[in-house]
């Protein structure tokens, strides 16, 4: 079931649209991921989904409903500008975050201890905010997010300048939303974050969607079809197939001519090769974000554009 539905959301400032024509959905209980240059049109789109601003065109439903308003309080959103009061502890500050999405002052203080306990940093509940290290204090605006138990989590940056065991706590606590069936938007920079987190995503540049759909399709989406292989011999040569040395026990193979990998991984076996590692080389999240966010990219946008006007 969709959480979220955007259609041919618009957004324009000073005669440049921030967003162009954005559509997209996001299903119930999967880690949707949205990514994007600077600029793309990420800090618009998120702010169009939790109601600080308004899309000028466009239709847009959340759980179900129009009117976003009558549905926030099944939201939890975590900003990348974060803001806690530092007098107080980590129970006060997630309890007070509680009573804000009306939970009653005891249910708020239970709330917030369940919280709390997830993120790992209940011993730490009645410490001020101002002793503990910034990833910490990260875990803790999770748990204020989390306290009132969002049907759906909207994490802008989360794991922005974390070392690394806040930023395993934090990515169990997503995978575990994930398991409990809740649904995660996650706005990031970082493709390796995105590709080990996340079912599907969607890429913006320059307000316009590039790519959409689920993170491994995508990736096979802009493979090669090139092999890497790893062996002992002397690699043989083949009709078909150029090969690219990448060290005395390693190659990459391209198929030139239609062969199959089968007949590939035949022709290296009879020729006497010892094949020890052979898989297809399918581009990383990164690798695709450069190809389509990079000089080539923007040239292809411009041209579609062009094309597009004229």
């Amino acid at each position: 079931m969709p959480v979220i539905e955007a259609e041919s959301l618009t957004k324009q400032y000073d005669g440049v649209r921030a967003l162009d024509g954005v559509s997209f959905e996001v299903t119930e209980g999967e880690v949707f991921a949205l990514v994007g240059p600077n600029g793309a049109g990420k800090t618009t789109l998120l702010r169009i989904l939790t109601d600080i601003l308004r899309p000028d065109s466009g239709r847009l439903r959340i759980l179900g409903r129009e009117s976003i308003r009558g549905v926030l309080g099944q939201i939890g959103y975590l900003p990348e500008e974060r803001g806690l009061y530092k007098s107080l502890s980590p129970l006060e500050t997630v309890s007070y975050f509680a009573r804000l999405k009306g939970l009653s002052s005891a249910d708020a203080k239970a709330a917030a201890e369940k919280a709390l306990e997830m993120v790992g940093m209940l011993a730490h509940a009645r410490r001020k905010l101002e002793e503990l290290s910034k990833g910490m204090a990260q875990r803790v605006q999770l748990a204020a997010t989390l306290a009132h138990r969002p049907t759906l989590l909207i994490l802008d940056e989360p794991l922005s300048g974390l070392d690394p065991v806040s930023a395993r706590a934090l990515q169990d606590v997503i995978f575990r939303m994930r398991e409990e069936g809740r649904t995660v938007l996650l706005s990031t920079h970082n493709m390796e974050h995105a590709e080990r987190m996340c079912d599907r995503l969607l890429m913006l540049h320059r307000g316009q969607v590039r790519l959409y759909g689920e993170v491994a399709e995508i990736r096979q989406r802009f493979s090669d079809e090139s092999l890497y292989v790893e062996y002992a011999g002397e690699i043989p040569e083949m009709e078909g197939v150029r090969i690219e040395s990448l060290g005395p026990d390693s190659a990459r193979l391209y198929p030139t001519n239609g062969v199959g990998r089968r007949e590939i991984l035949e022709r290296l076996v009879a020729g006497g090769l010892d094949v020890t590692r052979f898989q297809p080389v399918v581009p990383s999240l990164e690798e695709i974000f450069i190809r389509v966010a990079g000089p080539e990219g923007e040239r292809a946008l411009r041209e579609t554009t062009a094309t597009e006007v004229v």
